[in-house]
């Protein structure tokens, strides 16, 4: 009977080493808006240096100020403010399948890559085609592993997916170096 005992609480304790702990709270993940904040902050900057230069008649100068300080609102516009509401459809659909509710989970990530479609439609950038093409992929990759992979599995591509997406806000600057969205 000892021997029994001993080997069930070995047994209890091998299988409680092997358990993979894989809880991903977006909620705890590093987040925030300072995207909209410095895009802001240089749009205003840039209407304050066109009004001064409007006082000492500089029309060239107030035209490309002007002209910046639009593309500043457009990557607000057609990026920021489309890849956050995406940012919290997957959150959302992380959510979910914490909560087994697969099909809500699935039809959050069908909707966020929806969104992409048209958020890709706003430029025309080799760049930043591939950048959205990379996303979509990982989000298509976690919705085949719903009914492919183990949950674990599933989850761990999410926790990628939504990091991923948590990047591409917080380092916009990087990927938008150098892309005009449509005026």
């Amino acid at each position: 009977m000892k021997n029994i005992t001993l080997s069930v609480f070995m047994f209890l304790i091998l299988f409680g080493c092997q358990q993979d702990n894989h809880e991903w709270n977006p909620i705890f993940e590093e987040t925030s808006f300072e995207y909209f904040n410095a895009n802001l902050e240089r749009s205003l900057s840039l209407i304050d240096e066109a009004y001064t230069e409007a006082n000492q008649i500089k029309h060239e100068s107030i035209q490309k100020k002007l002209s910046q300080t639009k593309n500043r609102l457009l990557e607000i516009k057609d990026y920021y403010i489309p890849l956050t509401v995406i940012r919290q459809k997957i959150y959302d659909a992380e959510r979910s399948f914490k909560l087994e509710n697969i099909e809500q989970s699935e039809k959050l990530l069908a909707d966020s890559i929806s969104m992409l479609s048209s958020l890709n439609a706003t430029t025309k950038s080799e760049a930043f085609d591939k950048v959205i093409l990379e996303l979509e992929s990982m989000m298509n990759a976690v919705i085949y592993s719903f009914k492919k992979d183990s949950k674990l599995n599933t989850y761990k591509k999410m926790k990628t997916l939504g990091e991923h997406v948590n990047l591409m806000l917080s380092r916009g600057d990087l990927v938008l170096s150098g892309v005009e969205f449509k005026k």
